[in-house]
């Protein structure tokens, strides 16, 4: 069998779109597909929609009349799961998905070995390996993924920390208000609420019903529909209103960062996800938060450098954007030890495009 046609499977399901992709055993991609993610039509229905993605992407022909041989799958899925059993857990933004056998049904409808991570975990695990982590010879590391809700991957002295039944991480739905809004977590004040970008749309509404921004007011007047992308580009224009929602996004997520490093002291903070393509806009007020609220962070680290060095927290934007979560899964065969350990000779510009 030759080694140019073996490949790992990738998916990264979201909460609002699922990207499936296939890799060679050298970490280049040769494939993907994204897809919505049809919550409301049930677990069944959206595993059904990555089967029919991952064989559709397998019969590809891989040149010269010869044919892709799956090694296995990674997926990464939002959390928190029961990574024991493969059973999801109460997923905040799934509703009616709690204790769906993701694993089971993945290895019964493709008959191939799957390994389950959360996402976060596995955006974590490519940023180490590959983006903001790979030539710092770092151990330890946190990654936060700000989208529709709040991830987070914790690498300790060099494995991936899943806690006693793979729920470790969960700091989206660490409380930063204890008496704040309602999660559908059960929880009241999560940081999800306020650093996603669902929590982004409520603290801009909450913005232009008390401040004067005819702009900002426009865009989420009434019942209106808007983006994390549309604010962005208002407060980009200069509209000051729009800027104050993503500063009052930058100290919420400073707290959940400060958090973090108080309890871990943590070298290195890696901040992803769709909202984090917004860094300009939030960065500033995140580090004043996070020299707020962590005496960890004010004894090892008074100012943020341009760069990681030894002695300090240096947290930073990710590197690998959206391919992060597909290359995270796609390594987990490597570190499971289904595929021959390979030197991932491609850098991480070359893996990301």
């Amino acid at each position: 069998m030759s080694r140019a046609n073996l490949v790992t499977v990738r998916i990264d399901l979201g909460g609002t779109t699922t990207r499936v992709g296939i890799l060679d055993i050298e970490m280049k991609m040769l494939g993907n597909r994204t897809l919505p993610t049809r919550v409301a039509a049930g677990p069944e229905a959206v595993v059904g929609d990555m089967v029919e993605s991952v064989l559709s992407l397998l019969n590809c022909p891989a040149g010269e009349g010869k044919t892709y041989v799956p090694l296995g799958i990674g997926i990464g899925s939002p959390g928190p799961i029961n990574l024991r059993t493969g059973v999801l857990g109460l997923l905040a933004n799934f509703p009616g998905w709690d204790g769906f056998p993701l694993w089971d049904a993945l290895i019964e409808a493709t008959g191939l070995p799957v390994i389950l991570e959360s996402d976060a975990n596995a955006a974590a695990i490519a940023e180490w390996k590959l983006g903001a982590g790979k030539t710092t010879g770092l151990l330890s590391m946190a990654m936060l993924t700000i989208g529709t809700g709040v991830g987070s991957g914790l690498i300790l002295n060099g494995e991936v920390w899943q806690g006693m039944f793979g729920m470790a991480g969960e700091v989206g739905h660490s409380t930063i208000i204890p008496e704040g809004l309602l999660c559908s977590c059960g929880s009241c004040g999560c940081l999800e609420m306020y650093a996603s970008a669902n929590g982004l749309i409520r603290l801009a509404r909450a913005v232009a019903a008390t401040h004067e921004t005819e702009e900002l007011r426009k865009l989420t007047g009434g019942k209106n529909e808007f983006t994390p992308l549309q604010a962005a580009q208002l407060a980009q224009a200069g509209d000051r209103s729009a800027q104050l929602a993503f500063d009052q996004l930058g100290t919420y997520l400073g707290i959940g960062i400060a958090n973090l490093i108080s309890t871990l002291d943590l070298p290195l903070i890696v901040v992803g996800g769709g909202v984090a393509t917004a860094w300009p806009l939030f960065v500033d007020s995140m580090f004043t938060s996070v020299l707020d609220h962590s005496l960890v962070y004010r004894l090892m680290a008074p100012s943020q450098r341009l760069e990681i060095g030894h002695g300090h927290t240096f947290i930073c934007q990710a590197v690998l954007g959206p391919s992060a979560g597909l290359l995270g899964g796609a390594l987990l065969p490597h570190l499971h030890g289904l595929v021959e350990p390979t030197l991932l000779s491609h850098t991480a510009q070359e893996v990301a495009n």
